[in-house]
């Protein structure tokens, strides 16, 4: 039996009850559909596709999935699955020029993308998602925060929900209930779907995963220097005891994190020296515990590679660690054990595995969370030679790694080259690599997610094997029973969500500020030109714009980062950019070139806090940071807002717009000159013709002298007296003033 629809091909794919079902009950609900990994998700998309196609054959359908090695598989499953020109089916990612996405965007049925690029088509106005009937988010998961999947959400139902929907598909949403009903608030869904391995609709169609785990004790050495470190950490817990910051002999790596925060926030409010010693304390632990977890989980080697990085910091906190007897003793051991090239305990257990379990037209990949690790397993395997192993690395985007040698690699361990795959965190998630039979983690991960991703890697279409490696007494044993129990309340936290929803009618509604978005309903539309480089600005103000209160146009701008009106620009800067800019002593060049073109320029400074906090962050002191605001001020006389976010910064760019071009009835142009309006201003701009005379000089010269005339008539000794003015730029405006035509 095949699922059958106009536009699936005829025997192609199996019919499951599960599907149809799914399919059915999302065919007209935003949806969000929870699946283990393996059991056809993809089908589920392509069936309502189908939908779609067939009841709005007028309007596109979208795909997005979040790389580019998951898009071209989709692209490959609905060429292979749809009954449908391929030649309206495209596949848009970054490395296509804006102008040709544009292009096809109009001349194709299907479009699959990478989320990144939707979004800033968005924000640049070359996508109408008005033309689409659906959306499938595949790996929805990634939907939290501001993730692209939320804003294109946004941007989809903004203007009404009539011949729309949208699916979202996932294989773990996370345990964590606010999460998830972040999610299901972001991509506004009204409809659940769960199953789980062991649901009768699904049980037959699950293949068995035998699941081992393997506890490796480490060898004398490794375990001598371990002790060292954790010996090390007891002065600084009792310091931190003493001060009754923490209680027991051990703390957590979270729990650290967050006393780390809460002596910040008080070291804002008090600068007592104090308060900088526990912070110090605090980092000298954080360094210790990590540098215990890579030595007792990774090995000795990346323990001296993070050690070696740690010398050269020069902070107190450093120089606390390298001043402890028992940390210098640890180090010896560690140095030691990586010049003799003795591996973690794992590496014998990984090889052994793999003998076992490679052989003829048998594959597995091993999964690690550092790329150094990925490099030391391989390097591992092809030091033994002989034997079934044909590893190869499969580690995220880099210089030397592009997505097109992503794919080169897949391709070859699809086809055989390969058997035995060693991948970071890039090989989680939906790749569809259907011959695995063993899967291999080198540590435990605390993430249900990420477990749950790859673990989904084997058992798709035939048994396979899944092994985890556990470090005997080490961080290893707590991320693994973490991972276990986090899985167990995401299923519970989903069917009572699934549950109420059914009883009530209604989602419950993510926990959400009220933002400047939520006013300027029925305001006169503005213009704003926005640089193409302040993406979240851009993102928050497109937003706004799908309720037709501002129309943004997005360019590469030479000049200021927003244009509101022919004469007012305004240059936006993070409170860290500014303190860079102060440093690097761009701050200067660019508002010189800001006051030039624009006869009101703007600063407007974004961040949290205040800003003479800097010097405890940043090598730079406060009376420079306030130095410099005085210089934009007085100096350069351009005002100065400061905002805590990017909503209050749209806000401030919202308001000024509207005063410009609603109240001043100005228009705004796109690379305006700076235009001249009162004699003020026309005495700037003439002053600031002469040879060697800025803007800001004119006006100390204005300031002086009060006019043009009495600049020309004044003497070289009394233009040299004002600041900034030196003999030479004096002499250039007499020679300039006195000068006669032949």
């Amino acid at each position: 039996m095949h699922l059958e629809h106009p536009f699936l091909k005829k025997d192609k794919i199996e019919k499951r009850y599960y599907q149809e079902s799914i399919i059915r009950s999302c065919k007209d609900k935003n949806s969000l559909v929870v699946l283990p990994t393996g059991i056809g998700k993809t089908i589920i998309a392509i069936g309502l596709v189908a939908q779609r196609l067939e009841n709005y054959p007028e309007k596109k359908v979208l795909l997005l999935a979040p790389t580019k090695p998951l898009a071209e598989q989709h692209k490959k499953s609905l060429e292979d699955f749809l009954e449908y020109d391929i030649a309206k089916i495209c596949l848009l990612t970054g490395a296509i020029s804006p102008q040709k996405r544009k292009e096809d965007y109009e001349s194709h049925q299907i479009v699959i993308a990478t989320p990144q690029v939707i979004e800033n088509d968005l924000i640049k106005s070359v996508i109408n998602l008005n033309d689409y009937s659906i959306i499938v988010f595949d790996e929805a998961h990634r939907a939290i925060g501001n993730y692209a999947y939320t804003f294109i959400a946004k941007k989809y139902l903004s203007d009404g929900r009539e011949g729309k929907i949208l699916t979202a598909l996932t294989a773990s949403p996370g345990s964590n209930e606010d999460k998830i009903n972040e999610l299901c608030a972001n991509l506004f869904i009204e409809h659940i779907e769960i199953r789980k391995e062991n649901d009768p609709d699904i049980k037959p169609y699950v293949q068995t995963i035998d699941k081992k785990w393997i506890v490796v004790e480490l060898t004398e050495q490794y375990k001598t220097a371990f002790g060292l470190l954790e010996k090390s950490k007891e002065k600084y817990m009792k310091s931190l005891r003493d001060a009754k910051m923490v209680f027991g002999s051990k703390i957590s790596k979270k729990q650290l994190l967050m006393l780390q925060r809460d002596m910040m926030e008080k070291i804002r409010q008090d600068k007592n020296p104090l308060y900088f010693n526990y912070v110090s304390l605090i980092s000298s632990l954080i360094k210790l515990n990590y540098l215990a977890e890579v030595l007792t989980t990774q090995g000795a080697v990346q323990a001296k590679q993070y050690a070696d990085k740690l010398r050269l910091e020069q902070t107190k906190a450093v120089k606390s660690l390298f001043g402890s007897k028992d940390f210098a003793k640890a180090l010896i051991h560690i140095e030691k054990l990586s010049e003799r090239g003795e591996q973690h305990p794992k590496m014998d257990t990984i090889m052994e595995l793999l003998e076992k379990h490679i052989g003829k037209n048998k594959k597995a990949i091993v999964f690690a969370q550092y790329v150094n690790t990925v490099e030391q397993i391989y390097d591992w395997l092809a030091s033994k030679k002989g034997g079934e192993i044909r590893a190869v690395k499969f580690i995220g985007q880099r210089a030397s790694n592009t997505q097109k040698q992503q794919m080169e690699i897949l391709n070859k361990f699809r086809n055989d080259e390969y058997n035995v795959l060693i991948s970071t965190s890039v090989g989680e998630e939906g790749l569809d690599i259907p011959k695995v039979d063993t899967v291999i983690f080198h540590e435990p991960i605390p993430s249900e997610i990420r477990t749950i991703q790859r673990r989904g890697r084997t058992g798709r279409q035939k048994q396979g094997s899944l092994y985890i490696l556990i470090t005997k007494d080490t961080i290893d044993e707590a991320y693994f029973w973490s991972s276990k129990a986090k899985e167990k309340k995401m299923h519970k936290t989903l069917k009572d969500m699934k549950n109420a929803f059914e009883a009530n009618g209604v989602m419950k509604e993510a926990k959400k500020q009220p933002t400047v978005f939520d006013y300027y309903a029925d305001e006169k539309k503005i213009t704003i030109v926005a640089d193409v480089r302040e993406t979240q600005v851009n993102k928050k103000l497109s937003q706004l714009s799908a309720r037709k209160n501002i129309s943004l146009d997005v360019h590469q701008l030479k000049v200021a980062d927003f244009i509101l009106s022919d004469r007012l620009g305004v240059e936006r800067k993070t409170v860290d950019d500014f303190v860079d800019s102060i440093i690097d002593k761009r701050l200067f060049e660019q508002l010189s070139a800001l006051s030039s073109s624009f006869l009101r320029p703007v600063l407007m400074i974004e961040g949290e806090g205040d800003m003479l906090d800097l010097k405890y962050s940043r090598n730079i002191h406060p009376s420079a940071v306030m130095g410099a605001i005085n210089s934009v001020l007085i100096d350069f006389r351009i005002p100065v807002y400061f905002t805590k976010n990017i909503d209050q910064s749209c806000e401030l760019l919202i308001n000024l717009a509207k005063r410009e071009q609603v109240e001043k009835s100005r228009s705004v142009q796109l690379y305006a000159n700076r235009k001249t309006d009162g004699c003020d201003d026309i005495q700037e701009r003439i002053i600031s013709s002469f040879p060697r005379i800025n803007r800001n000089i004119s006006m100390k010269l204005l300031d002086k002298f009060k006019s043009i005339k009495n600049i020309v008539n004044a003497s070289l000794d009394k233009l040299v007296d004002v600041e900034g003015i030196g003999t030479l730029r004096a002499k250039k405006i007499k020679e300039v003033c006195e000068w006669e035509r032949k």
